[in-house]
């Protein structure tokens, strides 16, 4: 029943998914030079082969995954009962309860991003090649989430099942390219300047493709 009661929210959300993600790789792109770019796209092919060709950093994304759902546990007042991570099992974290947002903190917060933007902030405009080697870390690093992520949607995770696929992974689908700005931030000249504007445009841009879209329902016959 859980899981017919978000369809349908999650059927829409797609819908907006796809309405904000058109206008979003133009608008991302425009903050980049030709040169970044490339760093941008050697860094994820690196992650690609790394996972694809030679061996998966499975412990490393676990961490993140179990600490990210340990973390949003506790935001939300849960009693922790056991948290650990092997090489057989996996990682658990085990609570008293759950809820969407622990559920699916792991996959909508790519987190060694995250924590990779402090220093970025810090050190960015102060070395000349800082901004490359922060665009090429930030790409392996999402690359790196993307994947697992896939697989573990793929894999019917208990985390994704719980609210159905569909709605799990509307809601992660957005977080993702929610975060895509500001963690392309430290690696551009303009930095975290402008982000406001950029959401607000991106947003009323979505929003102009939903309004043509629904004319153009209207008007068929």
């Amino acid at each position: 029943m859980r899981v017919f009661l978000y369809s349908l929210p999650g059927v829409l959300l797609l819908v907006a998914d796809a309405v904000l993600f058109y206008p979003l790789p133009e608008r991302l792109a425009a903050r980049f030079t030709a040169a970044q770019g490339l760093v941008l796209l050697g860094g994820a092919i690196a992650y690609l082969l790394l996972h694809f060709l030679f061996r998966k950093p499975e412990r490393m994304y676990l961490w993140a995954h179990e600490f990210t759902h340990l973390f949003v546990a506790k935001i939300f007042l849960r009693q922790v009962h056991g948290f650990h991570i092997t090489s057989r099992s996996g990682g658990k974290v085990v609570i008293d309860r759950t809820n969407v947002a622990i559920d699916l903190a792991p996959y909508a917060v790519p987190l060694y991003n995250v924590v990779a933007l402090l220093p970025a902030t810090l050190f960015a405009g102060r070395y000349q090649h800082a901004r490359s080697i922060y665009l090429g870390a930030a790409a392996f690093l999402f690359a790196m989430h993307l994947c697992f992520s896939v697989e573990g949607f793929i894999e019917g995770q208990p985390d994704v099942k719980r609210s159905g696929r569909i709605f799990s992974f509307a809601v992660v689908a957005l977080m993702l390219m929610v975060w895509a700005p500001i963690l392309a931030g430290p690696g551009t000249h303009a930095g975290f300047s402008g982000l406001p504007g950029f959401y607000r445009e991106w947003f009323g841009n979505g929003m102009d493709i939903a309004l043509m879209l629904l004319a153009r329902g209207r008007s068929l016959p």
